[in-house]
Order: C-alpha cells, then sequence, then structure tokens
C-alpha cells in the first residue's frame, strides 16, 4: 500500500534522541544516494530542538533524504497542515509519530488513513514508500542498483555540546492591550477573530423551570 507522506515531530516525538534515531535511518539511505520515496516533513517540537538539530546536522541529513522541517508548531499533528497533494476525499496513507489518528485529525480528510509509529520507523517507510515494508527484512535499493537492509538506528539522549536555545523570539505585550490590533483576513479559511459576547445586561434568566431528582 503506498504512503503518500511520513511525518515526525511535533511536541510528541522530537526529543534530540527522537530526531538523532530518524537521522540515523535517513543517514544510511543517503550514504546509498537513496531519496524518499513519499513525501516526508520534520516539525520541531520547539526553537530549542530546531536550532540544536541544525547545528548538530540531524536537520540537513533529514533534508538530504528529500525532508522538508516545517515551522515549530503544533502543524498537521493537530490539522494545521494546508496539504496540496490530496484533495478532500482521495483514499490515501499517511504515516506519523504523532499521537493520534483518528479520522481528519491531521488533514481533515476523512478518506485518508493515518498510522501511527515511531519517529524511526516512519523515516524508514517513507523511504521505502509503502506500508508492507518491513526494515527487519526488507532491502531496498541504493542508486548503484544494488540491493541493502537498514540497521538498527542509533542516537544520542541528549546533545554532547548540550542544547542551543536558538532565537529569542518571545515579543512582550503592549501596556495598553486596548491598543492592538490583530489583522486576520476576511477571506481566510483557517483563521478567524471571535466577536465578543454583548455586554451582561444586569438581569439573570427568570421564570425558569428547575429539575431535580428526588426519591
Amino acid at each position: 500500500m503506498k504512503i503518500s507522506v511520513g511525518l515526525i515531530g511535533s511536541c510528541t516525538n522530537s526529543s534530540y534522541e527522537d530526531m538523532s534515531r530518524a537521522a540515523s535511518v535517513a543517514k544510511q539511505a543517503l550514504t546509498k544516494g537513496v531519496k524518499a520515496i513519499s513525501s516526508f516533513t520534520i516539525t520541531p517540537g520547539s526553537e530549542q530542538i530546531r536550532a540544536t538539530i541544525e547545528r548538530d546536522g540531524q536537520a540537513e541529513v533529514l533534508r538530504g533524504i528529500g525532508g522538508v522541517v516545517l515551522a515549530n508548531a503544533c502543524g498537521p499533528c493537530i490539522g494545521q497542515w494546508s496539504r496540496q497533494d490530496m484533495k478532500k476525499g482521495d483514499k490515501n496513507t499517511i504515516v506519523s509519530s504523532y499521537n493520534r489518528n483518528f479520522t481528519g485529525r491531521n488533514d481533515a480528510n476523512p478518506a485518508t488513513h493515518a498510522f501511527v509509529t515511531s519517529p524511526e520507523l516512519v523515516t524508514a517507510l517513507a523511504l521505502a514508500g509503502d506500508l508492507s515494508f518491513n526494515p527487519l527484512n526488507d532491502q531496498l535499493t541504493a542508486a548503484d542498483g544494488t540491493k541493502f537492509k537498514l540497521v538498527a538506528p542509533t542516537g544520542d539522549t541528549l546533545p554532547s555540546r548540550g542544547f542551543d536555545p536558538g532565537e529569542d523570539t518571545y515579543q512582550a505585550p503592549p501596556t495598553d492591550g486596548l491598543s492592538l490590533t490583530v489583522n486576520v483576513s476576511p477571506s481566510s479559511d483557517r483563521l478567524q477573530l471571535l466577536t465578543a459576547f454583548p455586554k451582561w445586561d444586569g438581569k439573570d434568566i427568570n421564570d425558569m423551570p428547575i429539575l431535580i431528582k428526588i426519591k
């Protein structure tokens, strides 16, 4: 069964060890000239993880097999995925290392079959492009036509040079919040400004029946 997209990361599975083990699988393929058959996305769980895997090389390796590093956000894990490769209603299969896979969770497409597994296995499956691929027994084809098997991935639990905190993107809120304007396009189908509730008129609900249970 063809896999359309493999997705790793988010707060669920983007620890330094998760990213290192996924990169360990990717590096084996990269040395053989192999790129992912399925689309492959990486969502860093934080700015600290993004900066650290950029510094230590995991991000470069994952990009090397065709991976796309997304923003440090929830992203596809909570459905914030502006997916362009599949129309709503088109049957397809994705694999992710996220923690939920109910219908429409990732791309709002009820016809998407989503399977959850570890980051390193998602990487291996994205390389093969097929859900039936078993990295313990099956082989990939190198760029020169030879066959090879993936070996069990490795990865450090913590970075030897410590974490890189990355960019400080914090913006302090203005002292007077009333002067702040949030601009959202009226044609956006992803963001919407909420309308404020009417001001309380000082009255409560009157003459309402009360339901009680008695013995």
